[in-house]
């Protein structure tokens, strides 16, 4: 851990600690840390999983995902199954596979890369020519290139899981304030010590802020620069059908950036079909977050164009519902996890929508930093102070 990092030795176990976030990445650090013996305060300004967390299709797995975190990935997969056998398979978790299709020929050669290097790290993916993805997709006959499989990808119901893990917190100990937005972080010679609410101060040994895009605002009170920006996050869901889509459909990574757009489809267990597509569009200013506006007709209109071309029997599905929420981004599309510049901050956010599939691993990472204790993987890649605007201001 970096020498300017505050941390709890191990004696002090129980010392009280302050989670602010009720998403999936909070409700999963407290309940690590209400696991490891820590009196734990999880404070929401909403309710649970009301921002990017209930907005999120919650995709867990490795495929086309990231080469510098695949350890990490490939650990925070086997940690969702085994927290899906702790609580009782009531997340509906599913194993669902990944198929990322490909539009263009030229971008065989993407695939073919990925696929080696995930091979040799352990997560074997294949490349599948049109009729071998029919027999695993019987209703994706659209004029695709080929395609890459994945076995290893799954989904949960996402207010499922975030309420499945939050209960089991409570269970164990915690406390949890819902509805209180944190106003600023109490600091005291120079580290924080607690926060600040509508109700008055609330001190504590350290202060874990897991609040997504409203992080830098609240970090900002502590002196600390945070460089996270927010970015819309919209979806599409059609009303419930039969059994149409087995697997976790996403574009494939395109030497022209992303040829085929950021597109994800799935099915519910509910039926609906959930999907999004995204061309165009980045990064909004920051108090965005602050507002829910309608989804973009430019957004709706792609999204739908791209499901059909995939699967051109669902036309004429009947839309249910859209949403949108913003979820939190940094420069390299990394998450900041760990000790600040600030003695007694630590940062957990930054997750550019990828919440779910790395949030087991970021408790851990989160734990073992407030216990000085190594994380079971290299979680540098995610280290706060790799940013020079990440500093104590």
């Amino acid at each position: 851990m970096d020498g300017c990092a505050f941390k709890l030795e191990i004696e002090d176990m129980g010392a009280r600690l302050i989670v602010v976030g009720g998403g999936i990445v909070g409700v999963t650090i407290a309940r690590e840390l209400v696991r490891r013996g820590h009196e734990v305060l999880l404070l929401e300004r909403d309710s649970l999983g009301a921002a990017v967390t209930g907005a999120s299709l919650a995709c867990i797995g490795t495929h086309m995902n990231s080469r510098s975190e695949i350890e990490i990935l490939k650990w925070s997969c086997r940690a969702w199954s085994e927290l899906d056998r702790a609580l009782g398979g009531t997340m509906e978790y599913r194993n669902s596979g990944q198929i990322r299709f490909l539009k263009r020929a030229e971008d065989r050669k993407v695939a073919e890369d990925w696929i080696a290097f995930e091979s040799a790290a352990g997560v074997p993916s294949e490349l599948l020519e049109p009729a071998e993805v029919r027999k695993l997709e019987p209703l994706l006959t659209g004029p695709i290139e080929a395609a890459t499989y994945a076995t290893n990808a799954a989904t949960v119901t996402p207010f499922l899981a975030v309420r499945a893990i939050a209960k089991d917190a409570v269970r164990r100990g915690i406390e949890m304030r819902l509805h209180t937005p944190v106003e600023r972080l109490a600091t005291r010679g120079g580290a924080v010590r607690g926060v600040v609410t509508a109700e008055g101060e609330i001190t504590a040994d350290a202060v874990i802020l897991a609040a997504g895009p409203w992080t830098p605002r609240i970090a900002a009170t502590a002196g600390l620069a945070v460089p996270i920006m927010p970015r819309k996050a919209q979806c599409l869901a059609s009303v419930g059908v039969e059994p149409a889509i087995r697997s976790v459909i996403a574009a494939c990574e395109s030497t022209g950036g992303v040829a085929a757009g950021y597109t994800q489809i799935q099915q519910a267990p509910s039926g609906q079909i959930l999907f999004n597509t995204v061309l165009a569009g980045g990064l909004s200013a920051e108090g965005a977050q602050d507002h829910v506006p309608e989804v973009d007709p430019v957004f709706v209109g792609n999204s739908i164009r791209q499901l059909l071309w995939l699967f051109p029997s669902l036309a004429g599905l009947e839309l249910l519902r859209s949403w949108v929420r913003y979820e939190a981004v940094t420069p390299d599309d990394r998450f900041l996890v760990g000790a600040t510049a600030v003695n007694g901050l630590y940062l957990a956010a930054g997750d550019g929508g990828s919440g779910f599939g790395r949030g087991p691993a970021i408790a851990r990472v989160i734990a073992d930093a407030l216990e000085d204790r190594p994380p079971p993987f290299d979680a540098s890649v995610w280290s706060p102070l790799r940013f020079a605007r990440t500093q104590a201001a």
